[in-house]
């Protein structure tokens, strides 16, 4: 038994020249083997086969999962897309190539341009007689024959996912940005960062994004009436909102906006001197100032949505000279605002002491009020005091009044009385009344002696 060394080809799988012998085919394993004769036989495995004057080769094996697709490549010229998941041998005898590929993904604002021949029917078979055919004589040689096939265009819209058919291919965009450094071409940045340099073909990608995005922009070498250089650093919000017009409008829309507005800030800056420029960078935060970028982007099927001007740089003679205005500017400006504080601090010190003044001043008048108006109501309370003692004198001594008349009124009613009863008796009222109303001695001596005794009483007017 002769053995020939082992060959590796391209796409993985080896083989070997077997002159007598076996070999063993094990599960997960295919296997191509050509007899001495040159007729080929698949074995998978798992088997065992003997050999004779045979070459084996070993097969490669693709796998695809669920977002993944086959690429499968046959040698008559035809090509299939297989979804996973799924796994397949590659057949020399059969396939050129068969290659896995990720399935694109597209999120909800994400979409995807894809192009297909319109002569293909839903199994991807060309029909045999084909409407968009024409022949072309050529005016040298034989007559040959020119197959031109239409093409349509759709859009997938996110969220999906999405494999594309063997007769369909992705448009692929090519856009100005901001390189990476250190990073591979086509890998660079839309939004970039600031005070970078747009370049052509910066961004290949295939999936577009919906949604609002943004891009620093600077635009060099803007010249001003006074022939002042400088450069202007600009921030613009944008969103996609036609992709149909943005295909049909242009190839590069990110260029495109570069250009318009370095056109409109151009303009602006012919408009103004450098002094001028810089006292109305505020109108580069305005919309109306970019005309240009708004009509362009509408053309395109864009939304201009904001733009932010982040300031200015220029060479440094300039900004040199610039900055030793603005400090001498500044010093004349502190030295008045030092003369306004003062004088306004003199002021505010000659204000406050007219103001005490005035204020003491009010206070004693307000003093001299509140003691008149205290004296006024101590002599009204006093008044009114007065009135009250007089009013409660004058209701004792009525009441004292009517008592002593209810008094009188009861003796007289009681001496009525009286004499009534005595009367009824048959007492002399009269006699009674005389005797009574005689004069009563104011003094009563009484002598008690056994003898008799000569008494002189001398009685004094």
């Amino acid at each position: 038994m002769a053995r020939r060394n082992k060959a590796t080809f391209r796409d993985g799988s080896y083989y070997r020249h077997v002159l007598v012998g076996k070999r063993t085919v094990k599960q997960g394993e295919c296997a191509a083997i050509w007899t001495a004769s040159g007729k080929r036989h698949v074995i998978e495995g798992p088997q065992r086969i003997r050999l004779w004057w045979s070459h084996v080769r070993f097969l490669n094996r693709s796998v695809a999962d669920d977002h993944e697709y086959l690429v499968i490549k046959y040698r008559n010229g035809s090509k299939e897309h297989r979804r996973g998941p799924c796994a397949m041998f590659l057949d020399p005898c059969v396939h050129m190539s068969i290659e896995s590929m990720t399935a694109y993904k597209l999120g909800a604002n994400e979409a995807l341009v894809v192009y297909r021949e319109n002569g293909t029917d839903r199994d991807g078979e060309k029909p045999a007689v084909a409407a968009t055919q024409a022949a072309v004589t050529s005016a040298t040689g034989p007559t040959q024959e020119s197959v031109v096939t239409s093409v349509g265009r759709r859009i997938i819209q996110g969220p999906a996912v999405y494999v594309p058919r063997h007769d369909e291919w992705v448009h692929s965009f090519s856009w100005h940005g901001t390189p990476r450094p250190g990073g591979k071409p086509g890998q660079g940045s839309k939004t970039g960062k600031p005070d970078d340099d747009k370049v052509p073909h910066a961004i290949n990608f295939q999936v577009l994004r919906q949604q609002p995005d943004q891009m620093y922009c600077t635009v060099r070498d803007v010249r001003t009436k006074d022939d002042a250089q400088v450069a202007v650093h600009l921030m613009v919000f944008y969103e996609l909102v036609d992709i149909e017009r943005m295909l049909n409008g242009t190839n590069d829309p990110i260029g495109d906006f570069i250009n318009a507005a370095s056109a409109d800030v151009m303009s602006f800056g012919a408009g103004n001197t450098y002094e001028s420029l810089l006292e109305s960078t505020e109108k580069l935060s305005d919309l109306a100032s970019f005309p240009m970028v708004a009509a362009r982007m509408a053309s395109v099927g864009y939304k201009l949505l904001n733009v932010v001007y982040r300031g200015y740089s220029t060479s440094a003679f300039l900004q040199e000279m610039h900055d030793e205005a603005i400090a001498k500017r500044t010093k004349l400006r502190l030295q008045s605002a030092t003369a306004r504080v003062e004088q306004a601090e003199q002021s505010m010190l000659l204000k406050a002491k007219e103001e005490r003044a005035e204020g003491e001043r009010a206070l004693e008048a307000a003093a001299a009020q509140h003691k008149l108006e205290v004296e006024a109501a101590e002599l009204e309370q006093r008044r009114k005091d007065r009135d009250a003692d007089h009013t409660q004198q004058m209701r004792h001594e009525r009441e004292a009044a009517e008592a002593r008349l209810q008094i009188l009124v009861q003796q007289n009613d009681e001496e009525l009385r009286r004499a009534a009863s005595l009367k009824q008796l048959g007492v002399d009222l009269t006699k009674l009344l005389c005797v009574s109303a005689d004069r009563q001695p104011s003094q009563h001596v009484r002598i008690d002696s056994a003898t008799p005794t000569n008494v002189h009483l001398d009685v004094s007017k």
